[in-house]
């Protein structure tokens, strides 16, 4: 059996023991969709950084900061500056009104079920988009990772499904809270390591650092990756990076797997404070994924890398050669677990929102009498 897939099925089975943990704390309505509440202040800043860094964060911005340079690090200040939004917009009025979901805030001043119809309709959209987009993620990612165990991409993507169902089904939020920090823990760990060697590889000299970074093989030529203009060139260059900004900075104070997470603390104190441990985390992630991706640059190169997987190879080609095929099955395996977590969270937030929006207050006009009707109803659609 080979070290990656160790790794992989060493991470499964520790978030499975997660999940039965959680599924005997999860018995209420409450319990499942918000985790009874009881989430404190850092564990829900670990479990929202954990559910924003997606594979893209961790592959995507690696890769294209080493294909790209300076302009593809540009990326990564969009994602973390959105935080400041979500802090000072959104956190503190979504905890005091909301109940479940965004549509709890909107009903609140607005016409209760059409609003509640057309954001339902919204995260769901929303979140099954995102969601295939992480599934093809996790079935290329896996197939490539795992390829000396011949694991197809079919195989990859119902193994990710069934695992997401799991979370979801039996252990509600809690369980999808604590799979979030396990992962955002490994994933930061990981970085900061991968960080760290290729320092290491510099001997720890920003001077040297910066001077390969200047000097980046592409081909037959030398090219500074620390001159913009390598994505963002005249004449709609800057139009282009305007508008990727609007849409970080704002798209995420929407993104509805994010917003349900100020659901799980008990107050909206502990809410902003749960934002502020995700901005330093995430911050230091993003730091982190300059390192990543300069060093893949400068280290393994572009002309290697597009040979063997592509770009989002980066990382975990960097890894192994830095820290041999362990390290890379380590790397692997926690952008395995990236992918997990993040369509965990996604899962979560749509089944919650078709149940109590959509089944309870549209179709029944808020009269259940059963709570645990609204759970058997977010069960099934999580499993649909």
């Amino acid at each position: 059996m080979s070290t990656p897939l160790l790794m992989f099925l060493a991470f499964i089975a520790v978030t499975l023991v997660i999940t039965w943990w959680a599924a005997r704390r999860s018995s209420g309505a409450n319990a499942y969709f918000a985790a009874g509440r009881s989430i404190t202040g850092w564990q829900n800043g670990i479990a929202v950084a954990g559910d924003y860094m997606s594979a893209a964060s961790f592959l995507g911005i690696a890769g294209i900061i080493a294909f790209q340079g300076y302009d593809g690090f540009l990326y990564s200040v969009g994602w973390l500056v959105a935080y400041l939004t979500v802090l000072l917009v959104v956190a503190e009025p979504l905890r005091n009104v909301g109940k479940y979901t965004m549509a709890d805030v909107l009903a609140y001043r607005l016409r209760p079920r059409p609003v509640r119809a057309m954001a339902s309709l919204s995260t769901l959209t929303v979140t099954t988009f995102y969601m295939i987009a992480q599934m093809v993620g996790a079935g290329t990612l896996v197939t490539l990772l795992l390829k000396d165990s011949g694991i197809s991409f079919n195989v990859a993507v119902i193994g990710v499904g069934v695992l997401m169902v799991a979370y979801v089904v039996i252990g509600g939020m809690l369980a999808t809270t604590w799979v979030q920090i396990v992962k955002a823990i490994l994933l930061m760990g990981g970085t900061i390591l991968l960080s760290i060697l290729v320092m290491a590889h510099f001997d720890f000299s920003f001077a040297q650092f910066f001077d390969a970074i200047a000097h980046v093989r592409d081909g037959d030529k030398v090219v500074n990756f620390l001159q913009p203009g390598l994505r963002y060139k005249p004449p709609y260059g800057a139009l282009d990076l305007i508008s990727l900004g609007l849409a970080l900075i704002f798209g995420t104070a929407g993104l509805p797997h994010i917003l349900v997470r100020f659901y799980t603390v008990p107050d909206a104190r502990t809410a902003r404070i749960s934002v502020v441990w995700a901005m330093v985390i995430i911050g230091t992630f993003y730091i982190m994924t300059t390192f990543l991706g300069f060093g893949a640059a400068t280290i393994v190169g572009k002309d290697f890398i597009q040979q063997n997987g592509g770009t989002n190879m980066s990382a975990p080609l960097l890894a192994q050669a830095l820290g041999g095929d362990v390290f890379f099955a380590f790397i692997s395996a926690i952008a395995f677990a990236t992918i997990l977590a993040v369509v965990a969270g996604l899962t979560i937030s749509a089944s919650t929102s078709f149940a109590h929006d959509l089944y309870t207050n549209v179709l029944h006009h808020g009269q259940l009498t059963d709570p645990q009707q609204e759970v058997r109803v977010a069960r099934i659609t999580a499993f649909v």
